[in-house]
């Protein structure tokens, strides 16, 4: 069951907003708008063009038509918008980090113009992939901050990655792995840019994310999965970390934005152990174990498959990924 669209806040929070706050009329606008986005998984179509990955970012004037209003182009210098110039200027770092580290031309390996549209909707909460450009809202100022951040950006942009080669289903396990894996790439773009090394790095996914006003550090925690946030408006931190707490669930296709918890932890824990900056080793095995796994892999095949890249690609980190996988309930 493949989703074209992939929204950063999970449907069990937006739904949540919506539940615990009936008041605030803006929580119910933006889940019926996203569970549209979900449902109709409305794709817009844009042309290869100049086969680097250029950028083009656009403002949709609060309103939730795609692309909206041209605003910045590749070769085009800032504007007076800065949440233009930094989706625009993010996309760049997320484009140059899988061309340097990955020697990846764009998100599809073939040059694919990265578009982005900001400015969606009015106090729109949330950002999304829709199969052919990045598009975020401004966040209500009261919860949510703006969407356009790193790691957001990375997060998003990587679904591209993962629909151009392994196809992981977005549906239970393999949707849960299409997820870890964008949280992966999200974080390692962002100690990238930091130029953390994974011992230092607070391995959060959307640090900045909520206001001041919010009881939480951001929306997931790989090294402690569910303790991200808890909130009188929010609720508490669903995710587990163990297949023992194992979320099975018919909603949120299958628990994807749930169960991606687990494989999260064995990551942030591999690439702590591993040492040194986590894209140079943990990093690389994820990407091609990413590209290696079947459309509907499953956390074990996932596991067994991360294995075997390690063996070929970097030996002396085999006994600390099995060690990683063991912690969250996976025997590698």
């Amino acid at each position: 069951m493949q989703r074209n669209i992939s929204g950063f806040l999970p449907p069990y929070l937006v739904t949540e907003l919506a539940r615990r706050n009936p008041s605030d009329t803006h929580h119910l606008q933006t889940l019926l708008e996203t569970q549209k986005i979900w449902v109709h998984g409305r794709k817009v179509f844009f042309p290869l063009g100049s086969g680097q990955g250029d950028r083009t970012t656009y403002d949709a004037k609060n309103r939730t038509s795609l692309p909206g209003v041209r605003m910045r182009g590749e070769k085009d210098g800032p504007v007076a918008d800065e949440i233009v110039n930094r989706a625009h200027d993010y996309c760049g770092q997320v484009r140059d980090f899988y061309r340097e580290v990955h020697n990846r031309n764009s998100i599809d390996g073939n040059g694919m113009d990265l578009i982005s549209t900001v400015h969606y909707g009015r106090r729109y909460n949330n950002a999304f992939w829709n199969g052919s450009q990045m598009t975020y809202g401004d966040g209500d100022g009261d919860i949510f901050s703006s969407f356009v951040l790193l790691d957001v950006v990375g997060h998003e942009l990587t679904h591209g990655v993962t629909e151009t080669t392994s196809g992981l289903e977005y549906y239970d396990q393999s949707g849960a792995l299409n997820e870890h894996v964008s949280d992966v790439f999200g974080e390692l773009i962002r100690q990238r840019s930091l130029k953390q090394t994974a011992d230092k790095a607070d391995w959060l996914v959307g640090p900045g994310l909520f206001t001041a006003k919010v009881k939480g550090r951001a929306l997931r925690d790989m090294l402690n999965p569910g303790t991200a946030y808890d909130d009188p408006r929010l609720g508490k931190d669903p995710q587990p970390g163990h297949m023992k707490d194992y979320v099975h669930t018919s909603s949120d296709n299958g628990g994807v934005h749930y169960n991606s918890g687990i494989p999260n932890k064995a990551f942030a824990l591999f690439a702590v152990a591993a040492g040194g900056f986590a894209w140079e080793k943990a990093g690389q095995i994820w990407f091609q174990t990413r590209n290696r796994v079947s459309r509907t892999s499953s956390f074990q095949e996932f596991a067994n498959t991360s294995l075997q890249v390690a063996k070929a690609m970097f030996p002396e980190t085999v006994g600390k990924l099995q060690q990683a996988w063991a912690a969250v309930g996976i025997s590698a």
